[in-house]
Order: structure tokens, then sequence, then C-alpha cells
């Protein structure tokens, strides 16, 4: 709404120069020819190839290859022995005293205190966890990516803006000279004239600085090329949601990220059940056959054994105070995260009501004026009415106004941003293959 009726102010004063033939001449040629994005785009180049997400995706092996060794039917490997001997036997002279015997045996040891399911079950857990950290970790590359796409856009409309208005400032510089040389204005307004043209051309060029620097930031998260940055086109102001600060206090418990932490404490109290069992002995039954030579002739031998180690001098004291201590730590960061994304809810809905009202009072008490005054002054200036200083400060005034709606849009996308990523309201949806 503001956007339209600024330039509207601005074509009654001069018409409007091309964007394009400027940026041909100011900007880098890297920023030329990149293709425009849209958010959309960007999103798919940024959830294919983010090295960040790449590597939470590659963290899925572990918690798997932990399951696929717990599911087995028995947690311990089965035990193969076997044996050769040659035994002497005394005997009368002449006779073979040497013999040979042989003995085979498979050994099995056993969880007797519920052990495997302990172990299957934090297992599980750990893979539900990383699936949501993968889902959050997708959650925070897009706000991150939209963060730095409104960046650049609210840029790119601030560059339209003190393009249009250089173009204004020139075509006064040129007619104050005019007005100077025949002595209808004097040398101090022509000054002022040239000094406010320079600074206008300034204030482009530490825009197109920060411009640059906005692009590379959103060329590293898309993973593009060295020399591909990229321009990109939307609509700043950010479309308007109906939730409330409860909705959105409420949704924070689907939020992937407090969901894996509460995983991952049921995870921690698996593994301290586990560690705590440990502390019972396994059994190891072992089943053995032999055959040993005798004077008479050769003996086979069946025995069946049975082997409980004594837990006397070792408790499983480390792992049960690892397992406690990982616990603790799952709790604490479950309840620290909670407390914290509710305060910085309700402080960017504070936040958010306030850029409210600041757009707003834009609205509806600014440009209305300065598109009034605009016009009155550029009409005065021609008449001789005014003279340069006071119609600089009115087109100042109106850029300087412009900026303020620019900023504010971008506030009020950026903090709508912060309050869906924070409750987890936006789900992303994730790139088609």
């Amino acid at each position: 709404m503001f956007i339209p009726m600024f330039e509207t102010a601005l074509q009654r004063i001069a018409t409007t120069v091309s964007l394009g033939l400027w940026l041909s001449t100011s900007l880098p040629v890297v920023s030329l020819h990149a293709a425009s994005l849209t958010l959309e785009t960007a999103w798919q180049l940024a959830a294919r190839s983010n090295p960040e997400l790449q590597r939470q995706i590659a963290n899925q092996d572990i918690p798997d290859g932990d399951y696929q060794d717990a599911r087995g039917l028995l947690y311990y490997n089965p035990v193969v022995n076997m044996d050769m001997r040659q035994r002497s036997i005394a005997q009368s002279p002449g006779a073979n005293s040497r013999r040979g015997e042989w003995g085979a045996g498979i050994a099995q040891t056993f969880e007797i205190a519920g052990q495997q399911g302990w172990r299957r079950n934090a297992a599980q857990l750990s893979q539900q966890a990383i699936a949501l950290d993968i889902a959050e970790e997708y959650r925070t590359l897009h706000a991150q990516m939209e963060e730095q796409f409104v960046t650049v856009l609210a840029i790119q409309k601030r560059m339209e803006v003190e393009q249009r208005i250089l173009k204004l400032i020139e075509q006064n510089t040129a007619l104050s000279r005019k007005r100077v040389q025949a002595g209808e204005d004097s040398l101090l307004d022509g000054n002022l004239a040239v000094v406010d043209t320079e600074r206008a051309r300034n204030q482009l060029s530490a825009l197109n600085e920060q411009l640059v620097r906005a692009r590379a930031q959103l060329a590293a998260t898309l993973q593009l090329g060295e020399a591909e940055l990229p321009v990109v086109s939307g609509e700043l102001m950010p479309v308007a949601n109906t939730y409330t600060l409860t909705d959105l206090l409420e949704k924070l418990t689907a939020r992937p990220g407090i969901q894996s932490l509460d995983v991952k404490e049921s995870a921690a109290r698996s593994r301290l059940a586990l560690q705590k069992n440990l502390t019972y002995p396994d059994l190891t039954v072992s089943l053995n056959n032999s055959r040993e030579a005798t004077i008479a002739g050769d003996d086979n031998i069946t025995s069946l054994g049975v082997s409980l180690p004594l837990p006397i001098f070792r408790r499983n004291g480390a792992g049960i105070g690892r397992a406690t201590a990982e616990l603790m730590q799952s709790e604490i960061n479950r309840t620290a995260l909670t407390r914290n994304a509710k305060a910085a809810i309700q402080a960017a809905w504070l936040r958010r009501e306030n850029i409210r009202e600041r757009i707003s009072r834009l609205d509806k008490e600014v440009y209305p004026r300065l598109e009034e005054n605009l016009t009155l002054a550029k009409l005065a200036f021609e008449n001789g009415e005014i003279g340069l200083p006071q119609l600089l400060i009115l087109q100042r005034q109106a850029v300087d106004a412009q900026r303020d709606i620019i900023d504010a849009q971008k506030d009020m996308r950026l903090v709508q941003i912060e309050l869906e990523y924070i409750s987890g309201w936006a789900t992303p949806v994730l790139p088609t293959p």
C-alpha cells in the first residue's frame, strides 16, 4: 500500500529513470546475471544441498546400527571351541603308546535381568530422536534461509527508493544550476544541491555493500557457486495469520526439537535402567564333547557346564554414574528449552504488536501527508515560492519515511519467522525429489 503511494508522488515530480539502467553501471556484474529467486525456489535449493542438514541426516546411521545390534535374539554371540591333543599311554613294550584326542563344545551367555529389553527400547528411542532432530534441522534451516532472504529483499527495496530519490535530486540540481547561472538562486543553494546529490550517491554505495554481504550469506546457505550472488523477488510483508499467543504456546509441545528432548529423556531412562541391571551377572551355559584315550580304548565324554560370575568387586558404578548424569542433563535441557521458548514467544509477540502499531501509524498519519507535501512542494519550487533547501528537506522526509516503512515491514516479517519457528507453528514442506 505504501510503496505505490510514494511512487505516484515521485512520478508527478519527475520521470522515473529505469532502475535496470542504473544497476548496469553501479552494481557488480556478478549481481546482475544471477537468477531471480522466489522464497520457494530458495528453500528447494537449501534443503537439498545444505551441509549442516546433510551431516544431521548422516547421523541416522548411528542409532540405526545400535538398534540393529540390540534387536537380535541374544545380545552375546555363541562361542564355539575345539581342541586337538595327543596322549602317550604307558603300556607293554612294542605297542603304540601315542593316541590322538579331540574335544568340541559350544557356550552361550544369557542376560537374566531383562537387559535386552532396555537396550532395545533405548536404541529405538534414539532412532525416534534423530528423526525429530532432522525435522528440527529442516525448520532451523528454513527459518535461517527465510531471514536471509528477507534481508536481501529489504535491501533491494531500499536501493530502489534511494535510486528514485537520487534521480529526483539530480533533476533538481540541474534546475538549480540553471537558476544560479540566471541569478535567481544563490551559489549557496547550488552547492547545497551538489552536496545532497553526492550524499545520495554515497548512501547507494553503502547499501550496495550491504546487499553484496547479504547475498553472499544467502548464497552460502543455498550452496551456490562462488560467482553466484542471488537476486530475490517477493513481498516483504508477511502473510497475515490468525493465531493467538495462546495458540503458539500450546503448539510448542508439538515442536520437533521439544519432542526430541522428551524422547531423549526417555532413552536416557532406559539406558540408566540397563546400566543398573548390568550389575546382575550373566549366565553362561556350555556343552562339550571330547574323546580321551585310555589303555583299553577311547572314551567319549559329554559335559554340561554352567558359570555365573560373582558381582563382588565391580558393581558397574561407572556405567550407572554416566547414565545418571545423562538423564539429569536431558531433564535440564528439556526444562530449560521449554522455559526459554515460552519466554521468547511472549517477547516476540509483544514486539509484533508494537511493530503492527508502527505500520498502522505510518499508513494512516505519515504517508498521506507526505504525498500531499511532495506535490505541493514541487509546484511551489517551480513557481519560485520556495527555495531548493526547503524542497530537499521535504524530499528527504519522504525517503526517510519510506525507509521507515521498509524497516517496519522487514521487522514484522522477521518477528513472524521467529514466532513460528520457536513455537513450532510452521512446518516447511520438504523438497520434491
